[in-house]
């Protein structure tokens, strides 16, 4: 997985780059090295907490400095090209042919905590000479994850992840045209909790690493867009 865009070495963060991109390049390597067939639910989902989610986190964080780095499109490269088959007419090889994955740019922000207990956890008070509440009904069983289907999102994810890496720059564009159409109110980021930080692979160096590419990568969604 070569990259196509070096960065600028005259860029203040282009060091950061380098070791943002390598970083996100080591934990897909060894995902790679680990996904073999026949691996249950089980060691699928430490992948994708464990290596997935901070692998991704640097690369989303690498391609946003990378677009800190280009000028601003022309006219023509943000016209949007023109849909196939608006005529009428539908190429059935082209529909039958799969979608490629595309990587995601954006990350879910958490939940609000809120002050709701659901009536299990609450207290109750107990009366002389009345009957007891009844328990609280049983939890549902769990249903068993899919090893399959875990394995088939797995590589999809780490084909969009291939896909992004071996074009940062059309990457960084995709992720310029999603800044400005995107509400200022509403960060793209998960900048108060970056995912899989917390991973068990992720030592005190890599902590360090995706903790500047987090705080360089605010300062630069703190600055509006060029689209002149």
């Amino acid at each position: 997985m070569d990259q196509t865009l070096p960065p600028q070495d005259d860029h203040p963060n282009g060091s950061l780059i380098d070791e943002g991109l390598h970083l996100a390049a080591w934990f897909f390597l060894q995902m790679r090295e680990m996904l073999k067939p026949g691996l249950g639910a089980r060691a699928l989902r430490h992948l994708f907490r464990h290596y997935l989610r901070p692998a991704e986190a640097a690369l989303r964080r690498a391609i946003c400095l990378i677009a800190d780095t280009l000028g601003p499109e022309s006219a023509r490269a943000r016209k949007k090209p023109a849909r196939p088959g608006a005529s009428g007419a539908r190429d059935p090889q082209s529909s039958a042919k799969p979608r490629a994955p595309t990587f995601r740019l954006t990350e879910s922000l958490p939940r609000p905590k809120t002050d709701y207990l659901p009536p299990a956890l609450r207290p109750r008070i107990s009366i002389a000479g009345f009957a007891p509440p009844p328990p609280p009904p049983a939890p549902k069983p769990r249903a068993l994850a899919d090893p399959a289907a875990l394995a088939a999102k797995l590589e999809r994810r780490l084909d969009a992840f291939d896909a992004a890496f071996r074009d940062l720059r059309g990457a960084a564009r995709r992720l310029r045209r999603l800044r400005v159409r995107s509400s200022a109110k509403r960060p793209l980021l998960c900048f108060l909790q970056i995912p899989g930080i917390a991973a068990k692979p992720v030592n005190a160096q890599a902590r360090d690493l995706l903790e500047r590419l987090n705080r360089a990568t605010f300062d630069v969604f703190r600055v509006p867009v060029d689209t002149s």
